[in-house]
C-alpha cells in the first residue's frame, strides 16, 4: 500500500506538468494477474483508453522491471497521449489511416508504429521541457536486446536528446542505421505540430525494418504498447475522413533534408508553421472497419457498415414525405341525455343522475354524459411509410468492403423517414430463396440498416412473395415503394412460387399502397431511344421495364451507381419537402 501512495502522490505532479488547469480522474491501479488479464494489459507497464479518458497502470509489471521509481515519468506519459498525441479518437482514427498507407503490405504493425510515433513526441517534450527523466527510464528499460528495430528507436532518442553513442543503443549502429535515426529525429522536431504528416514520414522510414522483423516485432515493444486498445468502448463515428498526405520517404522530404539541424531541438522549422494539411476523403468501408479494428473497437464487419453508412447520410438529411390527415379535436363535455335501455351501463353518470334528485330508474331518470370534439376540421401530416428493396446480386457492390450507392442512397431514405415518424421496411434480396427483410415495418434505425447492409452477390430473381405478402391488403398508412436495381427488376414480372403471375402482383401493390410505386434503375441506354443491335435479353428486359411504366410506376434511370446517391437526395426535396404534404408523396 505504500508503493501505491507514492504513485497516487505522483498524480497531482504529472498532471501539472502538462498544464495547472489538468483534470484526469485518478488511474486504474492493477495489483495483480487476474486485474491486468481483464484491463488486457498482461504485457504492457501501463496503458489508456480514449473513450474513458482512462490511465491504468500495471504495478506487477512496473515491480517486476524495477521501474517503481518512475512514477512521475509514467505516469505523465500516459497523461501526455489524452492531452497531446493521439489526444482523442477522431484523431487517433486518423493517425492509424495515416500510417497504414504508408505501410502497403504491412498495415497490421500501424497500431505499433502509432505508439511509437506517439511515444517519441511525448517523450521529447518530457525530457526537454520538463523534470521527467525519460533517458534513464529508457536505460532501465532495455527490452528490445538484439533488434535492429529497438536498436533504431533508441538511437533516435540519443539524436533527440543528444545523448552519447551507446547510452541506449544496446549494439553497434551501421552507418546507415544511423542516418535513419537522424531522419527519425528530424521528423519529430519538425513535425511536432503537424504530427498526422510527421506520421506518414515515420512510418516510412520504419517500413523496411518491419518486414525484416515482421514475426519478432510485437514481442520487442511488447511492453510499451500503451495505445494498442485505447479505442476500447468507442461508438462513434464509423467515417473516418483522412487529411490529405503524400506517402513520401523521409530522406525525400525536403522540409527534413533541406533544413539545418538546430542545435536547438525546439526552434521551429518553416515548414512547422502550418497546421496538419486536411481536404482529404472518406475511406471505403473495409478500411474504415481495419482501422476501427487496429484502434482495438470490438465489433463486426457487418456493425462497422451500419455505422459507416449511418454516418455518411448524415450531412444529406431531409423530412421524410407526409400526407395531410383529418384528424379529431379536443373532446369536450357537451351536456347531458338520458340514459337509454341497451346503452352501455359504464355511460350512466350517476353523479349526474343523484344530483337531479329524482329515484334513479333506468331508461327514464338516469342521465349520460354527451361528448363533441373541438375544432374537427384540424389536420396533421401523416408521414408516408416507405417499403424499400434494394438489389444484392452479382452486378452490385458489397457495402461493406466499397461504397454501395444503392446502400448509401437507402440508408439516406430509411433514416429520412425514421427520424420524421415514419416506419420502414427493408428487403435485401438477389436469387430465389435470397431475401432478407426487417421483420414488417419497424421503427429501429439500426435493425433497417443491418438488412440494408448485408450482401448476397448471387442471381437476381424479384422477391414476389415479400411484396404479394406485403400487399395482399390495402396499407392503412400511405407507403412508398421505392426499388433499387438495374434491369434486373424485371424479374419482378416472372411468375411468383404460387404460379401468381409478377403483374398482376405489381399492379396490386400499385393499387394498395396508397402512394406511389418507383424503381430506380442503374440503365446504360435510354428506354425511349431505338436500339439497333440490343440483345433478346436487353429487348424482354425494356419491355418489361415499359409494361411497368405503364401501370404507374415511376421509373428513375440513373447512369451508374453513384448518381443513386444524387437521386434521393432530388426524390426527397420533391417528395418528402413542404410540398409534399398537399399531395401524400404522389
Amino acid at each position: 500500500m505504500n508503493e501505491l501512495h507514492a504513485w497516487q502522490q505522483n498524480w497531482y505532479p504529472a498532471l501539472q506538468l502538462w498544464s495547472d488547469h489538468l483534470q484526469l480522474q485518478e488511474p486504474l491501479w492493477l495489483f495483480d494477474v487476474e486485474e491486468t488479464r481483464s484491463a488486457g494489459l498482461t504485457d504492457n507497464i501501463a496503458a489508456i483508453r480514449l473513450t474513458s479518458q482512462r490511465v491504468m497502470v500495471n504495478l506487477p509489471m512496473v515491480e517486476e522491471r524495477g521501474l517503481a521509481d518512475y512514477a512521475l515519468e509514467i505516469l505523465a506519459h500516459e497523461i501526455g497521449h489524452h492531452v497531446y498525441a493521439p489526444a482523442n479518437m477522431t484523431r487517433h482514427l486518423q493517425l492509424l489511416g495515416v500510417i497504414r498507407r504508408a505501410l502497403p503490405s504491412m498495415e497490421p504493425q500501424a497500431p505499433l508504429v502509432a505508439n511509437l510515433y506517439t511515444d517519441l513526441l511525448i517523450n521529447h517534450r518530457l525530457q526537454r521541457q520538463t523534470r521527467c527523466r525519460m533517458d534513464q527510464l529508457y536505460q532501465r528499460l532495455s527490452t528490445g536486446s538484439g533488434s535492429p528495430i529497438w536498436a533504431l528507436y533508441m538511437r533516435i532518442y540519443e539524436r533527440l536528446w543528444q545523448l552519447a553513442p551507446g547510452t541506449l543503443t544496446p549494439a553497434d549502429i551501421s552507418p546507415e542505421m544511423d542516418g535513419d535515426a537522424w531522419l527519425g529525429s528530424r521528423i519529430i522536431k519538425v513535425y511536432s505540430k503537424d504530427w498526422l504528416t510527421g506520421a506518414s514520414r515515420f512510418a516510412s522510414l520504419l517500413l523496411s525494418y518491419l518486414i525484416d522483423e515482421a514475426e519478432s516485432v510485437q514481442a520487442t515493444f511488447a511492453p510499451l504498447e500503451d495505445t494498442a486498445d485505447a479505442g476500447q468502448g468507442y461508438q462513434g463515428t464509423g467515417v473516418i475522413d483522412l487529411p490529405s498526405i503524400d506517402n513520401v520517404h523521409p530522406s525525400r522530404d525536403t522540409e527534413l533534408t533541406d533544413l539545418p539541424d538546430s542545435t536547438d531541438p525546439e526552434t521551429p522549422a518553416a515548414g512547422n508553421t502550418q497546421p496538419a494539411r486536411t481536404g482529404g476523403q472518406a475511406l471505403e468501408p473495409q478500411d474504415a472497419f481495419d482501422i476501427l479494428k487496429a484502434a482495438g473497437v470490438d465489433l463486426t464487419r457487418h456493425e462497422s457498415a451500419v455505422r459507416y453508412y449511418r454516418d455518411a447520410v448524415c450531412p444529406y438529411l431531409l423530412p421524410f414525405p407526409a400526407r395531410p390527415m383529418p384528424t379529431p379535436g379536443e373532446t369536450l363535455r357537451e351536456g347531458l341525455e338520458t340514459w337509454q335501455a341497451g346503452d352501455d351501463p359504464a355511460d350512466i353518470d350517476w353523479f349526474a343522475t343523484l344530483l337531479a334528485g329524482n329515484p334513479p330508474i333506468p331508461g327514464f331518470t338516469t342521465q349520460k354524459a354527451v361528448y363533441g370534439q373541438d375544432s374537427p376540421d384540424t389536420r396533421h401530416d401523416q408521414p408516408c411509410d416507405l417499403d424499400l428493396y434494394v438489389d444484392s446480386s452479382a452486378s452490385m457492390p458489397n457495402p461493406q468492403q466499397q461504397i454501395s450507392y444503392p446502400a448509401l442512397a437507402g440508408a439516406l431514405l430509411c433514416v429520412s423517414a425514421l427520424r420524421a415518424g415514419a416506419a420502414v421496411q427493408v428487403t435485401l434480396w438477389s436469387g430465389a430463396h435470397q431475401c432478407l427483410a426487417t421483420e414488417g415495418f419497424i421503427r429501429n434505425e439500426t435493425e433497417a440498416l443491418r438488412v440494408l447492409t448485408g450482401f448476397f452477390g448471387g442471381m437476381t430473381s424479384f422477391p414476389l412473395k415479400q411484396l404479394r405478402t406485403t400487399y395482399a391488403q390495402p396499407r392503412k398508412t400511405p407507403t412508398q415503394v421505392v426499388v433499387l436495381s438495374d434491369d434486373g427488376i424485371s424479374s419482378l414480372f416472372e411468375d411468383d412460387e404460387a404460379g401468381t403471375p409478377g403483374e398482376q402482383i405489381s399492379a396490386l401493390t400499385l393499387n394498395h399502397c396508397q402512394g406511389a410505386g418507383h424503381w430506380v434503375l442503374d440503365l446504360p441506354y435510354d428506354l425511349d431511344s431505338p436500339q439497333l443491335q440490343r440483345s433478346a435479353w436487353m429487348k424482354s428486359a425494356v419491355e418489361r421495364i415499359q409494361q411497368g411504366q405503364q401501370q404507374g410506376w415511376q421509373v428513375h434511370r440513373v447512369d451508374g451507381l453513384a448518381p443513386m446517391l444524387q437521386f434521393a437526395r432530388e426524390f426527397s426535396s420533391q417528395y418528402y419537402g413542404a410540398g409534399a404534404a398537399s399531395t401524400g408523396g404522389q
